[in-house]
């Protein structure tokens, strides 16, 4: 099953402007009428109930999402470039990380909602854009801005009301195949089932969602037989079912083993409500040590906190006492809906908004270099991409830019001389 992968996500860049003059019969010196860019193509992610898992994005990682169109004469702007929806199961976590190696959340994919995760660059000013007064003949149009460059971590954790924990050959499978239509395989040996199953269960006029997670052994916490995996999954999880193995030497040693990994993975998954029964009734001698079990199992709840312990007792392969577990099960689950109702609405009450949108743009920066100054301005480095620096009346509308920006009076306090060399981008102009 993948449920962990890597995407690498280029959002549209924006179309260049154009620089164009109107030339007609009648008029043949006409004003600047050069159109903008089309702003590019943005990437969203968007929960869709038709995926199970990440396979679809495995080899398929590398997302380039359209460009915006370059803008013409006429005042034509360029069309913009078409957003791209990626569809990922729900259930989905979005990681990003920082500039120090640290993943944050970005976003939980747990309904239909498209999230934005690359933002489409914006295009770039036509000439029309820089008439003025004093310049009637502008030499100068945008580059479009670069779209974002993301890298993202998707992390699928499987939604499920109910999940069935148990150690490898415990009967969970047998159980999830008998209350749902789920097909998992079924054999007489460890480790049959090696990654969750997902059923669907109507029981006393409620349908909810199982998950089988494959059997854990002593140490899942720390990531033995691939516990981290497994676990993961369970977080989602509402109520947990501790399935017990009735013929084990000890079925309250598997019992405090479960628990005891669930808290040390995670806090939260301790505190959760529990159904705990003990499987494989149908044995004499299984059926004969019911009360022994019983208080054996409670008292360890009892030693981690838990004194009202009820303890089941069931046969998966003959459905005894299996209506009786799932009765409990929907009786927790709504206890946990209404639980779960009153967070939430404490938590829309104290919490604000999250904006999300594009990160400021970046001050300008004066650098020191052999024989000049280098300078960092996006607005300025979009500018002399398309201008012709060998043109004088170019200069002097990039020195009239320069002068908006405030980029030459930092040049002329950090001592900058005539003849200096400028160097924007990657084009490169002398002071004067």
């Amino acid at each position: 099953m993948i449920d962990t992968v890597r995407l690498n996500i280029h959002a549209g860049s924006g179309g260049n402007g154009c620089i164009s003059f109107l030339r007609e019969k009648y008029r043949p010196n006409g004003g600047p009428n050069g159109g903008d860019g089309g702003t590019g193509g943005s990437a969203y992610i968007r929960g869709d109930n038709s995926f199970n898992t990440l396979l679809h994005l495995k080899f398929n990682s590398t997302i380039y999402v359209e460009r915006g169109g370059h803008g013409g004469g006429k005042d034509r702007t360029g069309r913009n470039g078409q957003s791209q929806i990626i569809n990922v199961p729900m259930g989905t976590l979005i990681w990003k990380e920082d500039e120090d190696g640290e993943r944050y959340l970005v976003a939980d994919i747990c309904d239909n909602n498209p999230v934005l995760v690359a933002e489409g660059g914006k295009g770039g000013w036509g000439n029309t854009r820089f008439v003025s007064p004093t310049n009637q003949e502008p030499l100068l149009a945008q580059n479009g801005e670069r779209g974002d460059r993301s890298i993202l971590f998707l992390e699928l954790k499987l939604l499920a009301d109910v999940g069935l924990l148990a150690c490898p050959n415990a009967g969970k499978s047998t159980l999830i195949s008998r209350c749902s239509r789920a097909k998992p395989k079924v054999a007489d040996y460890p480790f049959t089932t090696v990654e969750p199953v997902l059923g669907v269960v109507s029981a006393h006029g409620q349908d909810f969602v199982m998950m089988e997670v494959p059997g854990l052994l002593e140490g899942a916490h720390a990531g033995i037989g691939l516990g981290h995996q497994f676990l993961r999954h369970a977080e989602r999880a509402r109520v947990y079912v501790h399935i017990l193995d009735g013929l084990a030497n000890e079925p309250s040693e598997q019992y405090e083993m479960l628990n005891n990994e669930l808290r040390l993975f995670s806090e939260s998954l301790g505190r959760k409500p529990q159904v705990v029964v003990v499987n494989k009734i149908d044995v004499t001698e299984v059926r004969e040590t019911q009360e022994e079990v019983t208080a054996l199992i409670q008292k360890k709840a009892k030693d981690q906190g838990n004194d009202d312990l009820d303890v089941l007792f069931m046969s998966a392969v003959t459905g005894e006492g299996v209506k009786e577990l799932l009765g409990k099960i929907v009786e927790l689950l709504a206890k946990t809906a209404k639980e779960t109702e009153d967070a939430e609405a404490v938590a829309d009450a104290v919490m604000e908004p999250v904006q999300w949108g594009r990160s400021k743009r970046t001050a300008n920066r004066i650098t020191k270099i052999v024989g000049g100054f280098a300078v960092e301005s996006q607005e300025l480095e979009r500018l002399v991409a398309m201008a012709d620096t060998r043109d004088r009346r170019v200069l002097l509308q990039l020195w009239d830019q320069m002068n908006k920006t405030g980029i030459a009076r930092m040049l002329e306090e950090a001592g900058i001389e005539a003849g200096d060399t400028i160097l924007i981008g990657k084009a490169e102009i002398s002071w004067f």
